[in-house]
């Protein structure tokens, strides 16, 4: 559903429902079930932000925003899940 909405802002506000309401789940946790899905929603972690993370259309978007934030996919999967490279 994601995915067809397009709406980021939307997209975002579900997921920090859904973290609110499930303690045990994290970011990476949902990215992990957008990767499973096959969607074209990705989450790049951005921690000192009051969400903690940025919703990006497209593999393309997503690999711009990581070079632009200067991570590995490894490091912002850590951050994601709230561990610390």
């Amino acid at each position: 559903m994601a995915d067809r909405s397009r709406d980021v802002a939307w997209i975002a506000e579900v997921i920090e429902d859904l973290v609110a309401a499930n303690s045990d789940t994290n970011l990476f946790e949902i990215e992990q079930e957008f990767r499973n899905a096959g969607a074209q929603t990705y989450l790049i972690a951005t921690p000192g932000t009051a969400p903690g993370f940025e919703v990006v259309l497209g593999v393309f978007a997503f690999r711009r925003r990581i070079a632009v934030a200067g991570v590995t996919l490894a490091q912002n999967r850590a951050a994601l899940a709230g561990k610390r490279d």
